[in-house]
């Protein structure tokens, strides 16, 4: 099977596509459709997104302070508290990080 990357296409190929996506790129009403079939798709992955952001920078505040209290008080549960809550922390910040990544390499496959 062949991948998009592996496609050849003839310069007369290459001028029918581009001729047929500018023609659909001037139909306003297809650019409509379009968006509002991509819109509820996009929404709750951008909700989801927000809410670990916000749980990810909640965790950081709270592992923080408890680590300022743990080396305050030098007692050994707020230690094993604060290990545990970074841990969450770190975990958010890597699937956050992951998330990032995957969005970066979602550009379309350019045709030669």
């Amino acid at each position: 099977m062949l991948a998009m990357k592996d496609v050849r296409l003839s310069p007369h190929e290459k001028r029918v596509l581009a001729e047929m996506e500018r023609a659909l790129g001037r139909d306003p009403a297809l650019a409509r459709r379009l968006q509002e079939m991509r819109a509820p798709l996009a929404a709750p992955a951008r909700r989801r997104s927000r809410a670990l952001t916000a749980a990810v920078l909640a965790f950081a505040v709270v592992s923080l302070t408890l680590l300022a209290v743990a080396v305050a008080y030098a007692h050994p549960m707020l230690l094993w508290v604060f290990a545990a809550t970074w841990l969450l922390t770190l975990a958010g910040l890597v699937r956050l990080t992951l998330r990032w990544s995957r969005g970066m390499r979602s550009t379309p496959p350019v045709l030669e």
